[in-house]
C-alpha cells in the first residue's frame, strides 16, 4: 500500500518533482529523499507525498541506525502536518528533532529545527513560545559562520513576533539590530525583509515619513532583484498606508501589484494575504464595493486552506463591514459572528481597533446603542493612549450619536465638539498632502516605464522587420542563382548521371539485403542447431544420466549388508548430485510460452537459480504492461539471453548482486542484466562463447545489444528491441 500511495502521488508531479522521485527512488540515500521533501516544503503542497518520503528517511534511519535520518524524518514529518493545518503533531515532531539534535551535539540541526518551530509558533500567534525557540536557536548560532544566515533570519523572526504582538517599541530595536547585522553580511534578500518590516512597524506607529522611506528602499532592492516575493507584501504596505488616510482609490493601484505579483508566484498563503488587502481596499471605495465582497470571499477559501486565522479574522471584518454598507445587515451579522468566534486570535492594537471599527457601527445600524456606545468608548480609549487613526473623529461623531440616541444629549455635544476640532486639525491635511506627492510620483514613475516599454517594443518590432526583409532577399538571390545553374548545365548530361546512379544504388540495396538475409538465415541455422543440441543434452541428462543415479542409489540404499550410518553422508551427495543434474537439464530445454509470458518464465526462472553462498539475485519488471503479446520468438531469445548472461555473472564475476530487469515502453522491450563483480576489459573478452551467443541471439531478432564493463566496476548487458505485439 505505501508503493502504490507513492507511485499515485508520484503520477500528480510536476516534472521537476518526478525527476526529483526518480533520484532518490535510485539512490535511496538521505540526500536524494531529503530533495525531495525540500522541493514539497518549499512549494507547501502535497503533505502526503511529503508523510511518504518522510516515512522513507525514517526506514533508511533504522537500517543504518543513523540519528541524522531520525532527526530528518522528524523534521520532514512535522512540516507535512503543519501544512495539513495539524500544528500541535507538527509542534510534538519538531520537539522531538531538536531532542535528538541536541543529543548528538548537530548545531546545525538544532539551529534549523528552532527556527521552524518559531516561525510557526509566529503563524500560530503563540509569540512567547516563538521567541523561545528563535533565543535556542540564535545561541547555537550566533558564533557559528556556516550558520550566519540562520542567525539573521531567527533575529528578524524574533523581531516580528513583537510587531505581530503589537509591541512596536520593541519590534523597532530587534528590526534595526536585524537591519545592522543584514547590511555587515551583505545579505540583499534579508535587507529587503528588513526595510519592509520597518515601514510597517513606522505604519503601524502613524509615521508617514518612516513609512515611505523604508519601503522605498526595500521596493528598490526588490526591483535590482527581480524578487516578486517580497514587493508583492511592500505594495500591499504601501496600499494599506493609503487606506489608513482613506485614499481607497490611490491605495488600489498598489495593491492589485501586490496580487498581480502573488499570482505569479503561485503562493496560497501570500494569495490569500494580497487578496484580503485588496478586497478590503475595494470595500472602502464604493464604485468598486461588490468587486471587493467576491475579492475577499476568494481570500477566505485561499486562508481556510492555509491555515492563516489571523488574517482569516481580517477578512471577515472587512465582509462584515461591506455588507453594512450595501445595507445588508443579517448578511453582515452573519460574518460578525464568524469574527467574535476567532476574537481570541486578535493580538495586536491593530486588529483589536479594526474589530472594534467593525462591530460598533453595526450595533449602532441595528440600534444596539448602549453596546455599540461601549465598543466606540474602547476605540476612543485606545486613541487617547496613542493609536492614531487618520479618521478618528468619525468614531466621535458615531458615539455622539449614539449619546444623543440614550436621551444624554451633554455628552452628545462633547463627542461632537471634539470631533470637528480633530477633522479641522492641520495633521490631517500635512498628511494628506504628503500621500497625495507619493501617489503622483508613482503614477508618473508607472507612465514613465510604460513609455519606455512601448519604445522597446517598436524598436524590436523594427529589427524583426529588417531581418525579414534581409532574409527574403538573400534568399531570393540564391534562387536565382540556382536557376541560372540549372539552366546552365546540359539537360542530358543530368539525365544519363541520375539513371546511372539510380542503378548503382538499386544494385547496392539489393546486395545489402542479400547480406543482411543470409547473415539472418545463418544466424537462425545456428541458434536453431544450438537449441536442438541443448535439447538433446536436457534429454539425455534427465533421462538417462538422472534416472542411472536414481537406479545406482536405490540400490545403494536395498543392499543389506551396507552399514546406514556410513552411506548416509555418500547418499545424500548422490541425491544432490542428481537435483543438480535435473536442474541443468531444466534450464537447457528450451522454455515454452504457451501457458506462460516472459516475465513470468524470468521471475519463476530467477526465483529458482541455485546460487552460491553470500550472492544474491534480484528481478524486477514493468508493472502492467502487456507481457502476453509479446512474440514468441522475442521472448525465447530474451530468456536464452538472460540465461547467457546470469551463467557468465555466476560463472566468472565473483559478484554478490545480480540485477535482471525487464522493461516494455510502447513497442520497445528493455533487457538489462548488471552485477557488481569484477568486471573485464570489454575489447579483450568480446569473442567468449557466451557473449557470442548473446550477440547471435539478439541478432536474430534484430535487437541492439549494448555491453558496459570494466575491471572493478561490474558487468551490465543491455538488450533493445523493437517488437509487433503478437495478437492472441
Amino acid at each position: 500500500m505505501f508503493l502504490l500511495q507513492m507511485l499515485f502521488l508520484q503520477a500528480k508531479a510536476s516534472d521537476g518533482l518526478s525527476e526529483l522521485c526518480r533520484r532518490a527512488s535510485g539512490e535511496k540515500s538521505l540526500q536524494g529523499y531529503s530533495a525531495v521533501c525540500r522541493y514539497l516544503y518549499e512549494r507547501e503542497e502535497q503533505p502526503q507525498l511529503l508523510e511518504l518520503y518522510a516515512d522513507s528517511i525514517r526506514l533508511l534511519g533504522e537500517a543504518d541506525d543513523s540519528v541524522d535520518c531520525l532527526i530528518e524524518y522528524y523534521a520532514w514529518k512535522s512540516e507535512s502536518a503543519f501544512i495539513r493545518g495539524d500544528f500541535d503533531a507538527g509542534y510534538a515532531l519538531k520537539r522531538r528533532a531538536i531532542a535528538l539534535a541536541e543529543q548528538a551535539g548537530n548545531v546545525h540541526y538544532i539551529s534549523d529545527c528552532a527556527s521552524d518551530m518559531g516561525y510557526h509558533f509566529n503563524v500560530d500567534a503563540r509569540y512567547d513560545s516563538a521567541r523561545y525557540y528563535f533565543r535556542k536557536g540564535m545561541a547555537v548560532s550566533e558564533r557559528v559562520s556556516e550558520l550566519a544566515a540562520a542567525y539573521r533570519v531567527m533575529l528578524t523572526n524574533y523581531a516580528s513576533s513583537f510587531l505581530y504582538e503589537g509591541e512596536t517599541d520593541s519590534a523597532l530595536v530587534y528590526t534595526r539590530q536585524a537591519l545592522r547585522r543584514s547590511e555587515a553580511d551583505r545579505d540583499t534578500a534579508l535587507l529587503i525583509e528588513n526595510y519592509n518590516q520597518l515601514g510597517t512597524i513606522y505604519r503601524r506607529k502613524k509615521d508617514l515619513e518612516g513609512t515611505i522611506q523604508n519601503f522605498r528602499q526595500a521596493l528598490r532592492l526588490c526591483e535590482a532583484q527581480d524578487n516578486y516575493n517580497t514587493a508583492a507584501y511592500i505594495y500591499g504596505n504601501i496600499a494599506t498606508a493609503y487606506c489608513d488616510w482613506n485614499r481607497a482609490a490611490d491605495a488600489i493601484p498598489f495593491s492589485k501589484k501586490a496580487v498581480e505579483y502573488a499570482d505569479r508566484l503561485g503562493n496560497r498563503q501570500m494569495q490569500g494575504i494580497c487578496y484580503v488587502n485588496l478586497g478590503g481596499i475595494q470595500t472602502n471605495y464604493r464604485p468598486q464595493l461588490d468587486e471587493g465582497i467576491a475579492t475577499l470571499k476568494k481570500a477566505v477559501g485561499l486562508l481556510k486552506e492555509v491555515n492563516n486565522r489571523r488574517r482569516l479574522c481580517e477578512a471577515y471584518s472587512f465582509l462584515a463591514n461591506a455588507y453594512r454598507l450595501k445595507g445588508v445587515q443579517d448578511t453582515a451579522l452573519v460574518y460578525l459572528s464568524q469574527l467574535d468566534s476567532l476574537s481570541s486570535e486578535l493580538k495586536t492594537d491593530a486588529e483589536l481597533y479594526r474589530y472594534y471599527r467593525t462591530k460598533a457601527p453595526l450595533l449602532k445600524e441595528t440600534g444596539h446603542y448602549a453596546e455599540a456606545a461601549g465598543y466606540f468608548r474602547r476605540i476612543i480609549s485606545m486613541l487617547e493612549k496613542g493609536y492614531r487613526d487618520t479618521r478618528d473623529y468619525d468614531n466621535y461623531f458615531a458615539l455622539a450619536e449614539c449619546c444623543q440616541a440614550l436621551g444624554d444629549s451633554r455628552q452628545a455635544y462633547a463627542y461632537l465638539h471634539r470631533a470637528y476640532a480633530l477633522r479641522d486639525s492641520a495633521f490631517h491635511v500635512e498628511y494628506t498632502r504628503q500621500l497625495t506627492d507619493y501617489s503622483v510620483k508613482y503614477q508618473t514613475k508607472e507612465k514613465e516605464l510604460e513609455i519606455v516599454h512601448l519604445k522597446q517594443v517598436q524598436l524590436e518590432q523594427q529589427a524583426k522587420l529588417l531581418h525579414r526583409r534581409f532574409f527574403w532577399g538573400a534568399l531570393i538571390a540564391s534562387l536565382l542563382i540556382v536557376l541560372l545553374i540549372m539552366l546552365y548545365a546540359r539537360q542530358r548530361q543530368q539525365m544519363c548521371l541520375a539513371r546511372l546512379a539510380q542503378a548503382v544504388g538499386e544494385k547496392e540495396r539489393q546486395f545489402l539485403e542479400l547480406q543482411q538475409e543470409t547473415g539472418r538465415r545463418l544466424t537462425r541455422k545456428y541458434i536453431d542447431g544450438l537449441e536442438s543440441e541443448r535439447q538433446r543434452i536436457a534429454t539425455e541428462l534427465h533421462d538417462d544420466v538422472c534416472n542411472n543415479l536414481l537406479a545406482l542409489e536405490m540400490s545403494v540404499r536395498l543392499r543389506s549388508d551396507v552399514d546406514a550410518e556410513n552411506i548416509k553422508a555418500p547418499l545424500e551427495q548422490l541425491g544432490q548430485i542428481r537435483q543438480r543434474l535435473r536442474t541443468m537439464s531444466h534450464e537447457l530445454m528450451p522454455p515454452v510460452f504457451q501457458y506462460a509470458n516472459i516475465d513470468e518464465m524470468l521471475s519463476d526462472y530467477v526465483a529458482h537459480l541455485a546460487l552460491p553462498d553470500g550472492m544474491k539475485a534480484d528481478y524486477i519488471s514493468t508493472e502492467g504492461a502487456g507481457w502476453n503479446h509479446i512474440p514468441q520468438e522475442v521472448a525465447f531469445e530474451f530468456y536464452r539471453i538472460v540465461q547467457e548472461a546470469v551463467s557468465n555473472a555466476l560463472k566468472y564475476s565473483g559478484a554478490s548482486l545480480v540485477k535482471i530487469c525487464l522493461t516494455l515502453e510502447g513497442d520497445e522491450l528493455s533487457l538489462l542484466v548488471a552485477d557488481n563483480g569484477r568486471g573485464f576489459e570489454v575489447g579483450k573478452r568480446t569473442q567468449g562463447a557466451g557473449l557470442r551467443t548473446i550477440w547471435q541471439r539478439a541478432g536474430a531478432i534484430k535487437a541492439q545489444v549494448d555491453i558496459t564493463s570494466s575491471p572493478g566496476s561490474g558487468t551490465a548487458v543491455a538488450v533493445v528491441a523493437r517488437i509487433t505485439p503478437s495478437v492472441d
